[in-house]
Formats: structure tokens, sequence, C-alpha cells
């Protein structure tokens, strides 16, 4: 008779803590219930809860998703920051030419001047918007 080594069942990675305090406070700041929640981000209040608990792995992109705009949370990307994750919009922007040598320039702008870049960058993109319509 072969003795084989006893295998221990591996434990889920829980999402991280900066995630599940993010949503926790979203959650209560709109005054959802974790039922409430789980209705309207399509997931089950059993699987919220064992998130919450630290018994479950981050979500899904597409439920990281849902949970912001059920819960408002904004600037919206927080929630996947606090994943540690980047959303569509962050990915696709990171791909573009110069996009890394953007955010090297204005990494050590101050609040005040990133709020300048910001206001810029709202005009550009609202240009361009209305030439693609």
């Amino acid at each position: 008779m072969i003795d084989f080594p006893v295998m221990e069942a591996q434990k889920a990675t829980a999402a991280p803590g900066r995630f599940i305090r993010t949503l926790k406070d979203a959650m209560d700041g709109k005054g959802l219930s974790l039922r409430q929640l789980a209705d309207r981000a399509g997931v089950s209040p059993a699987y919220l809860s064992r998130l919450f608990n630290r018994e479950r792995g981050l979500p899904t992109d597409e439920t990281i998703s849902k949970f912001e705009e059920v819960l408002d949370i904004q600037p919206r990307g927080a929630l996947f920051d606090a994943a540690g994750r980047h959303d569509g919009v962050a990915t696709r922007f990171v791909q573009k030419d110069g996009a890394r040598l953007l955010m090297r320039t204005v990494g050590p702008l101050t609040d005040a001047e990133m709020a300048q870049v910001l206001k810029v960058a709202e005009r550009l993109a609202s240009r361009h918007a209305k030439e693609t319509k």
C-alpha cells in the first residue's frame, strides 16, 4: 500500500482590503444593505458576504464596473484602483503611444497643476467627441 501525503485545501486569495473598504464605504454611503447591493449588481448575497469576509478573491471586471455603476463611485475607475487593476479606459489609454511618458511627466505635478492639466484634457476630449458625432 502506498501512503500519499495529505494535501490541504488551498485557501482562497482574499480581495485586497482597500477594495473591500472602498466597496463597503460606498454601500454604507448609499444606505444599501448587502442584499440590496447584491440584487442591483447581479450577484448573490452569499457571494457578496464571502467577499466582505475575505473568503473570495476579486470579482470580474464586469462585476467591479457594475458595483461602480450601482454605487455611483466617483471618479469611475476608483474601485479598479482599489482592486489593483486597470479598468477598460485605463487599459486602452496606457496602450497609446506616449501614454507612459505623459503619466511620468504629470506625476510630479501639484494637485493645483494637475487640475489645470485635467481642464485642458477635458476641453480637448470634448472637442474630439464633437468631431466624431
